[in-house]
């Protein structure tokens, strides 16, 4: 089978993202008793292909725990810890660390962390609570009867002395019956927790707690192949509401003032048996009620049955959400949010205007990439809590400019070239169980890695990148090359999206296209070809196989997508459609050949934003690159039904999946692949980009916008952050940290000056 091909290749080395054996030495691989004898299931499978058939326990919450001795209060102290799916790990009752993020079995992640700080002379406990979710979806690699714990403390006192302690027979669990299955949110994502307070142990993260009544957990590894977390622990921190309403006979109402990701906490005390119901909601339903049955499949309504003393209730996973409240609370309620995501400073990259909808657009987008940042960059963090590739490449960016941290970007590379063991065209969710194949997503990959050498400069990652994925995607492609060099045939092996929602292709010719030349499959095959080539020719390596077959790829478009009578490509060979889809998404690729590029700009300026959010990037992408600034500006800032703006009127504090909530019958309100804006104005608009990989010289290429309104954004670098400021009739000022060479590249008329930042 494929996955013990995998594992084969991992154990001689040909996967290099792993690293085996992980430094966890003989510590022991902990289960709950519950998988006694219940075998592991190989889930990794083509789409197309007929699963394995799935079983074993779910929603499996599980207590480990011990007490260790230290002889002195430690100078270090190390800690290597994984689990399967999740862990939220304590050491003397502090909320240490909690992961691990999304991994793949033959690729599994651990952290390493120096926990010095919540270590104490004499006796110290150390506490896991440990998830396995068993369902197979694309919020954990699960459903595959992989779930257990391990960790190793090293340990080294004052004057050099090490001791170490992992886990292994003097550990204790605890099958937690606190959580009662009732049923699942989203596509299957997660269980609702309806919690029965009077069966959670008190004090079980403490030292001398008596757990000598449970049980002993299993013991013996599975078969994980372990590899050093790419990423830091999430960020996690309280978030008080900004609005608390009391508003009688036990309901309370809360506003957190915008979207957020976050696991809940309240304090409260009740007669024992009392049931308190906990609602949460991106949106209301009438003055301060909660529509806790979200568009995004999504039924925000819990149940807590209270102890009869004072619970602290921990919702164990998270929700995305603004609003709360609970109904028929016995008495007063603390009421706050743990709210998570990868390290963010908010402070890192900021945009001011004298135009205030530019702030609000800015806004949205920022907060949206933040909460959709979770150790992947999810797709949403309500309904499908996944990473797929068409949305990371926007994500990733934006991200980069907001935070300047390439890790995360860095991490989803990885993901994605480890689904590359599932088959080498990729797959469009990684990591995780759940099997989906989109053609055109896969056909962007290379685009994302091309962003994340220009802003790391990671030259020997992406070389290894290069090296691995490339040549079987680019030849899993061109297996389906036609005569022509364009690709068809793809029904049946990967889905082809176009545009999404299928409302918003602009009356795409899809059913006539769909096994044919797609034009916008072969308009991002062509951006995939080019860009591979521009990778090569940067890393030495020869990129002529890749000019060529985009050169064929442009002669095909001219030969057999052109309609003559308008200049515009059509949306596959034989079709007499030609939508903004099969003429924006090649002009954004520089692809005119055969077309006539003003009757494609004049398309765009009548069609406008007829797509969706994903597709807008690259619309108004290839207006700036094609110095139709004004155009561009114009459809980012615009009051259209499609546009950011629509968003804000319905009261979006992140950027939504469509146009507005009722464009789509599912719409979320947190789903940042519409956060282009972020790295459109930061590119195009002020005209920042690494002039070299890393940022060691910086191009500065602002468009030509005659109606641009006053813009200060700071964005972060390597050696401190770039300023970019314009006034109206005055132009740029960009100023940069000390020792940064700059390329201007400034239109004729336009006048930057470049000043430099004083060392400080």
């Amino acid at each position: 089978m494929r996955y013990e091909w995998m594992l084969m290749a991992l154990m001689t080395g040909s996967i290099a993202s792993a690293q085996a054996p992980a430094p966890f030495g003989d510590a022991a691989w902990l289960r709950n008793p519950v998988f006694k004898e219940v075998p592991v299931i190989n889930l990794l499978h083509r789409q197309k292909e007929k699963g394995p058939k799935t079983g074993g326990p779910k929603n499996v919450h599980t207590l480990f725990r011990t007490e260790i001795r230290l002889r002195e209060k430690p100078s270090r102290a190390l800690l290597t810890i994984t689990g399967d799916d999740y862990y939220k790990f304590f050491i003397n009752g502090h909320d240490v660390v909690q992961g691990p993020e999304g991994g793949y079995a033959f690729a599994y992640p651990y952290y390493r962390l120096d926990v010095t700080a919540f270590l104490e002379a004499g006796t110290n406990c150390l506490a896991s609570h440990g998830y396995y979710q068993g369902l197979v979806n694309r919020a954990f690699n699960s459903g595959d009867n992989r779930s257990g714990f391990m960790l190793r403390l090293e340990v080294t006192y004052p004057g050099g002395r090490q001791e170490t302690f992992q886990t292994g027979d003097d550990w204790r669990c605890l099958s937690l019956d606190v959580f009662h299955e009732t049923g699942t949110q989203g596509y299957a994502t997660q269980f609702i927790e309806n919690m029965d307070m009077r069966k959670m142990p008190r004090g079980w993260r403490l030292a001398g707690f008596d757990d000598g009544e449970w049980a002993t957990p299993l013991i013996g590894r599975q078969d994980h192949v372990f590899t050093q977390q790419i990423t830091p622990p999430l960020q996690r921190y309280r978030l008080d509401p900004v609005v608390t309403k009391d508003l009688g006979d036990g309901r309370f109402f809360y506003d957190f003032g915008k979207e957020i990701v976050a696991s809940t906490r309240m304090k409260l005390t009740g007669p024992q048996g009392h049931v308190v119901t906990v609602r949460h909601g991106e949106e209301l339903s009438g003055p301060d009620e909660v529509r806790f049955k979200l568009r995004a499949n999504c039924t925000y309504e819990e149940k807590v049955t209270l102890s009869g003393m004072e619970d602290r209730v921990e919702f164990y996973d998270y929700r995305a959400f603004r609003y709360a409240e609970v109904l028929d609370a016995p008495g007063p309620v603390e009421f706050w949010a743990e709210v998570r995501h990868h390290p963010f400073d908010e402070t890192k990259a900021t945009l001011a205007s004298s135009m205030p909808l530019v702030e609000d657009i800015w806004r949205i987008c920022k907060n949206g990439v933040q909460m959709g940042s979770q150790g992947a960059f999810l797709d949403c963090p309500s309904r499908e809590k996944g990473q797929y590739l068409g949305d990371t490449v926007i994500i990733a960016r934006s991200h980069l400019w907001l935070t300047g941290d390439t890790s995360l970007t860095k991490k989803a590379l990885q993901d994605f070239a480890d689904s590359r063991f599932i088959h080498p065209g990729l797959m469009a969710v990684a990591p995780g169980n759940f099997m989906q194949e989109i053609a055109e997503f896969s056909l962007q990959y290379p685009i994302m890695v091309e962003y994340y050498l220009e802003h790391s400069g990671d030259t020997a990652f992406v070389r290894k990148i290069v090296d691995e994925v490339f040549p079987g995607l680019f030849a899993y492609y061109a297996g389906f090359e036609d005569e022509s060099g364009l690709l068809t045939g793809l029904k049946g092996e990967k889905w082809v999206l176009v545009d999404w929602p299928a409302n918003l292709r602009d009356g795409y010719d899809y059913d006539y296209a769909e096994n044919r030349a797609n034009t916008v499959v072969n308009a991002f095959y062509f951006g995939g070809l080019t860009t591979a080539a521009r990778l090569y020719a940067q890393l030495g390596l020869d990129p002529k196989p890749f000019e060529a077959r985009a050169e064929r790829v442009a002669e095909a478009f001219a030969a057999r997508l052109v309609d003559p009578a308008t200049g515009l490509y059509v949306d596959a060979p034989g079709s007499s459609h030609s939508s903004l889809h099969a003429n924006a998404i090649p002009f954004c690729f520089g692809l005119t050949r055969g077309a006539n590029p003003e009757a494609i700009v004049n398309l765009i300026r009548e069609k406008r934003l007829s797509c969706g959010v994903y597709i807008a990037s690259y619309v108004i992408e290839g207006l700036f690159r094609a110095g139709e600034g004004d155009l561009a500006w114009d459809l980012i800032t615009s009051d259209d039904l499609h546009s950011w703006n629509e968003m804000l009127k319905h009261g979006a504090t992140a950027c939504l999946e469509a146009w507005g909530p009722d464009q789509k019958g599912n719409c979320s309100w947190c789903h940042p692949w519409s956060s282009s804006p972020i790295y459109l104005i930061a590119e195009y608009v002020m005209g920042l980009s690494p002039a070299t990989p890393g940022w060691e010289r910086i191009r500065v290429a602002p468009a030509r916008i005659q109606n641009l309104p006053d813009l200060d954004l700071v964005v972060p670098h390597p050696l401190g952050h770039i300023t970019a400021r314009y006034r109206r009739g005055l132009g740029y000022d960009i100023t940069v940290p000390p020792g940064v060479a700059v390329e201007v590249e400034a239109p004729e008329g336009v006048t930057v000056r470049v000043l430099t930042r004083a060392a400080s």
